[in-house]
C-alpha cells in the first residue's frame, strides 16, 4: 500500500500538468497552481503515509485497500477545501466553468484519474496474486 501512496502524488501532478498545457487560461492564472498542488500533495502524502504505516496490519484485503484509497481522496479534497478558505469543495466547483478554464476541476479530476489508475493496478496485482497462489497449490 505504501507504493500506491508514492504513485498517487506523482500521477496527480502529471495529469495536472497535462491539463495546464492544454488550458486556455493565461499564464498568470495557472502560474502558481503547480506549486500549490505540490504543497497540497506533500501534506496529503504525509498524512496518508502516516495512516498507512499505522494501519499496515489492517490494510491487507482488497476491500480495506479500496477504503484507504477512498479515504486518501477525501483527505486530498479536504486539504484543498481548507486551502480554499473552507468555501466550496473543488469537485463541486468544477462544474461551473468549461473544463479548459477550470482550475478547480483540474485539481479534482487529476486526482480522480490517478485514483482510477491506482485502482486498476490494485485489481491487477490482486488477480495476479490469486493466480500465482492458485497455481502453487
Amino acid at each position: 500500500m505504501v507504493i500506491y501512496c508514492l504513485i498517487y502524488p506523482i500521477l496527480t501532478m502529471i495529469f495536472f500538468n497535462a491539463w495546464t498545457s492544454q488550458s486556455t487560461l493565461p499564464g498568470g492564472s495557472i502560474g502558481m497552481a503547480p506549486i500549490f498542488l505540490g504543497i497540497v500533495l506533500l501534506i496529503v502524502f504525509g498524512i496518508e503515509i502516516t495512516l498507512v504505516l499505522l494501519l499496515k496490519k489492517w490494510i491487507t484485503s482488497l476491500r480495506n485497500k479500496l477504503i484507504s484509497l477512498i479515504a486518501g481522496f477525501f483527505i486530498y479534497e479536504l486539504t484543498l477545501w481548507g486551502f480554499d478558505g473552507f468555501g466550496e469543495f473543488a469537485l463541486l466547483e468544477s462544474f461551473k466553468e468549461p473544463f479548459e478554464e477550470d482550475i478547480a476541476g483540474a485539481f479534482s479530476f487529476s486526482s480522480i484519474f490517478s485514483l482510477v489508475i491506482i485502482l486498476v493496478l490494485m485489481l491487477l496485482t490482486e488477480v495476479i496474486n490469486k493466480k500465482t497462489s492458485h497455481n502453487n497449490t
